[in-house]
């Protein structure tokens, strides 16, 4: 108990000591706010449920691109299934800085069942999906996805150049 007593009042005088830092005494100095960045926005995952029933009974899955001349229809349930992988669990934050690469549709028999855009440029992967043209839900682009749509975008770019030669 002795020892706390002594450290106290030494921990006392530090704490004072580390109040005015500037050596201007007698001057008053207007503490200058840190610049704060308003963290961004994060929507809640997609259901889980949703990806379920995707993943059971998906038809279709599309992929429109708004930079590159191309789209992408996947109709078999294995590449369906791939698709519903590219979603990570995570919900990922919305950020001003980032603009949509393309736009995805995920089918059952047909119906648009969940939709929205994604993004793809550097520190932007995620997905946003819509519900009545209102941001619903929004979840981060698994490394598989990331793989899957360079790769994607590489082979149409190629077979662009292939072209034009």
């Amino acid at each position: 108990m002795r020892h706390c007593f002594f450290f106290l009042p030494f921990f006392l005088a530090v704490l004072s000591c580390n109040q005015n830092t500037t050596g201007n005494e007698g001057q008053s100095s207007t503490p200058v706010p840190a610049p704060t960045q308003e963290p961004a926005a994060t929507l809640p995952s997609v259901p889980l449920k949703l990806l379920e029933d995707i993943w059971k009974e998906g038809s279709q899955v599309d992929y429109i691109f708004y930079n590159y001349p191309f789209t992408m229809s996947l109709t078999d349930t294995a590449s369906i299934r791939y698709a519903v992988r590219h979603i990570a669990e995570n919900p990922a934050p919305l950020k001003p800085e980032c603009k949509p690469a393309g736009r995805v549709t995920y089918q059952i028999k047909g119906n648009i069942v969940l939709e929205g855009d994604f993004y793809f440029s550097t520190g932007c992967t995620y997905f946003v999906f819509e519900e009545s043209r209102q941001k619903k839900f929004s979840n981060y682009m698994t490394d598989e996805g990331i793989t899957y749509f360079n790769n994607q975008i590489q082979q149409a770019l190629k077979m662009q150049q292939n072209m034009q030669q």
